[in-house]
């Protein structure tokens, strides 16, 4: 059984000098005849690698009545293909001591395994062979559907403040567009869609040219190119994914909803239309977007929950690389027996006080440069998280050089810019809100 595992990082991996380039710091990009996409980065600090694949497409390009297919169809990948039976991909993993997942975003899916440097081949040829021979069984997947459902219970169903976040982002987006419907999607949908349409799904999106393959660790380049080129160079370039029409986000605002749900504290979270790094037309706009988030996160925690005491949490996010136009969020849970009002008002007054007088906030910004550097020298040492950069930026689109430069580029923005774009999108009038308004327990 696998996990569903939404990967969420915040603090990009590491920054170099614009002046060098991918090949002096370990990095090499190729192409096969059929598109595949292969990025390959050196580090032999350990002798293990991790191998991922990464596939275009996620919920993002998802409607109803299908929400969730991409999630169910990575728990499907499991589940056997001409040569294996169904959990025995797994198996031959673990008994060579690895370790294997996959994971379902809005925009992506992927698939890794992470193991000795001795079984790189095992590891490539056994992704290979999943992308163009999967077998579909109704059987497996009345067991899976069951899975999800229970999972959906579990992360949603069972927890208010999920639900009303997975509210926010139903009326923070027009259904005719994007990130409308959560990634493991609706309870109706997930129990009817039949067998068929998931291997539509694979038929349609797992081709070599809407993938990218991701190797990192102790390797050699051109045996990893070798090995991709003999394992997925046998498959055929899919023409029809030239064709498939994708469905960009369509941002809303002024949604104002209330829930009534059984929760011992109200619980409010806001949204404001904003362009990401892949959407900006002006690619600063975003990181002053994202250093906006990290200055309000914390000083708007420091203000409400450690000082006033007025709210138990506080928390301020911007989804930076989405691959459309995304939101930015601000969110709280006010302490028992002070109104959600009043703070909503005291947030106004800080964004407020923030745009008339950015000098406030210098000191808010060093600290924030700080955590980004001393992240950026604990992440090193973590493959998985330098492959995750790599395959997620190429899967939605940008250069890969974006992550070696994140903390340059932050390292530039001062107190005005934050106040700019804190003006420029922070307007409440055209926010959306969804209130959680408790229940008796």
């Amino acid at each position: 059984m696998k996990k569903f595992i939404l990967l969420s990082f915040f603090l990009p991996l590491f920054s170099f000098s614009n002046g060098k380039n991918l090949e002096e710091y370990g990095v090499y990009q190729y192409s096969l005849d059929n598109g595949l996409k292969l990025i390959v980065k050196e580090d032999k600090r350990s002798p293990v690698f991790i191998s991922q694949l990464w596939y275009r497409v996620g919920a993002s390009d998802e409607k109803q009545p299908y929400t969730g297919v991409s999630h169910m169809l990575e728990h499907m990948m499991f589940k056997g293909t001409q040569k294996l039976e169904p959990g025995e991909f797994s198996k031959i993993i673990a008994k060579n001591g690895g370790d294997e997942n996959a994971f379902t975003s809005k925009d992506f899916t992927a698939y890794y395994q992470k193991m000795h440097k001795s079984k790189l081949e095992l590891a490539i040829k056994m992704e290979a062979d999943r992308m163009r021979n999967l077998t579909f069984s109704n059987r497996e997947l009345m067991t899976e559907r069951q899975v999800v459902i229970e999972e959906r219970r579990s992360r949603v169903e069972d927890n208010p403040n999920a639900k009303v976040y997975e509210k926010l982002q139903e009326i923070s987006y027009s259904k005719e567009g994007a990130y409308h419907t959560p990634v493991i999607g609706l309870k109706d949908d997930i129990e009817t869609y039949p067998l068929s349409v998931l291997r539509d799904w694979y038929e349609k999106y797992y081709s070599p040219n809407n993938a990218t393959l991701v190797v990192v660790g102790d390797v050699n380049p051109e045996r990893v190119f070798s090995l991709t080129k003999k394992y997925f160079g046998v498959y055929p370039y899919n023409p029809n994914i030239e064709n498939i029409s994708f469905r960009p986000s369509i941002p809303l605002s002024g949604n104002h909803e209330k829930i009534s749900l059984k929760a011992k504290l109200p619980f409010v979270t806001m949204s404001f239309p904003v362009p990401s790094l892949v959407t900006a037309n002006d690619k600063v706009e975003a990181y002053k977007l994202d250093m906006l988030s990290y200055v309000l996160d914390n000083g708007l925690s420091k203000y409400l929950v450690r000082n006033k005491q007025l709210a138990t949490s506080v928390s301020v996010g911007y989804r930076l690389y989405d691959k459309y136009n995304t939101i930015f969020t601000i969110g709280f849970i006010p302490s028992k027996g002070v109104k959600p009002e009043l703070i909503k008002q005291l947030i106004k007054q800080q964004i407020a006080e923030l745009i008339e007088k950015p000098y406030l906030i210098e000191g808010e910004m060093q600290r924030t440069k700080a955590q980004i550097e001393s992240s950026f020298v604990f992440e090193q040492d973590q493959i998985s998280t330098q492959s995750y950069y790599l395959g997620m930026l190429s899967t939605i689109g940008l250069d890969i050089q974006e992550m070696f430069f994140y903390t340059d580029n932050m390292n530039k923005i001062n107190a005005k810019d934050v106040a700019e774009v804190a003006m420029k999108y922070l307007d409440f009038s055209k926010s959306n809100s969804v209130e959680l308004v408790p229940q008796d327990i």
